[in-house]
């Protein structure tokens, strides 16, 4: 870090402050040091750094094993990648083994010190992970809302609107017997994705479609296929579907053809998009967009405040709103 300093003309705090990205030294400067850094091939040494700090400058990503992750886990990792290297993190992913203690993985995070932050996924209404943070006074965000009382840091899609704008959309298709596929009944978002599904529903006096045991995200792909041949396969099944996961949807789309019936013509299938899949589906369907890379850019971001010490405020709670990715013409657009 000396001869980095000797090379800017600058003493080393601030040589020390700009690699660290310190927003009190001007862009300009951050932007010189770094190169000079690269150029002379400085690496910080992280252990000796992390014994005079105390700090890891690790953020731990546990990710909880689920079935409807195409892109999922390249997107978030990317997005929160990209913030980590802008900012001298190292970014490490911990596998949340199932059938284990729900709070395994993060109390030996914690316990251990193994990273500065957390990162967690799946979230469910009395998350005991986030209880055990929260009382630890552990920075962490989520991915996804629970229903604590204490407000905590989290970035989360607003599937409430999702499942509303995607039954409307059936509606205008000319659907008026809808089912949703959604998460599983012990996560947080279940709930949102219901709220909404519900309100269009009544608000349109649609027929909802209860199923007993229905599928949701996390049930096996072939599983599901069969389960939709089946129903579609009866008298009495919706002509209308919001699918609330990507490959989720194309198993459903699949079971459709196997009874069949003609996606398209015969029922509609309108589905929350989180990769490019979708774009070149055949036929083509109707979908809300999740960017999943900014979610993770927002995650990083959010998680380095805290541990910059800021106070918690709505800026660390962000709902990233549905994108239309909308293919097929509906009876509202040949109104207009």
């Amino acid at each position: 870090m000396r001869t980095v300093a000797q090379a800017c003309g600058l003493a080393v705090t601030t040589v020390s402050r700009a690699l660290n990205n310190r927003s009190d030294i001007a862009l300009a400067t951050r932007q010189r040091v770094q190169q000079v850094a690269n150029d002379i091939g400085y690496v910080p040494d992280r252990a000796g750094r992390g014994l005079r700090t105390g700090r890891t400058h690790t953020l731990s990503l546990v990710l909880a094993p689920q079935r409807e992750i195409t892109g999922y886990t390249a997107s978030i990792i990317s997005g929160l990648g990209e913030i980590c290297r802008d900012h001298g993190y190292e970014l490490s992913a911990t596998p949340d083994v199932p059938h284990q203690d729900e709070l395994t993985v993060v109390r030996s995070i914690v316990e251990n010190r193994r990273a500065d932050g957390i990162v967690l996924s799946r979230t469910s209404p009395q998350d005991l992970r986030v209880r055990y943070l929260l009382e630890n006074d552990f920075p962490f965000v989520t991915h996804g809302r629970t229903e604590l009382a204490t407000q905590h840091a989290s970035v989360d899609f607003d599937n409430e609107r999702f499942a509303e704008l995607a039954a409307t959309r059936l509606l205008h298709r000319g659907r008026r017997h809808l089912m949703l596929i959604g998460a599983p009944a012990n996560l947080t978002y279940q709930t949102h994705l219901l709220n909404g599904f519900s309100r269009a529903v009544i608000r349109n006096a649609l027929q909802c479609h209860v199923a007993d045991r229905p599928p949701d995200l996390e049930t096996p792909l072939d599983e599901l296929r069969q389960w939709i041949r089946t129903l579609f396969s009866s008298a009495n099944h919706p002509d209308g579907i919001v699918c609330a996961g990507e490959t989720a949807s194309i198993a459903t789309l699949a079971g459709i053809r196997d009874a069949g019936l003609i996606p398209g013509t015969d029922v509609d299938v309108v589905a929350k998009q989180t990769s490019a899949a979708l774009d070149h589906m055949l036929p083509a369907i109707d979908s809300w967009f999740e960017d999943i890379d900014m979610t993770g850019r927002r995650l990083g971001q959010t998680l380095l405040q805290l541990l910059s010490g800021q106070t918690l405020d709505e800026e660390l709670r962000t709902i990233i709103q549905p994108e239309p990715r909308l293919r097929l013409s509906t009876d509202c657009d040949t109104a207009n």
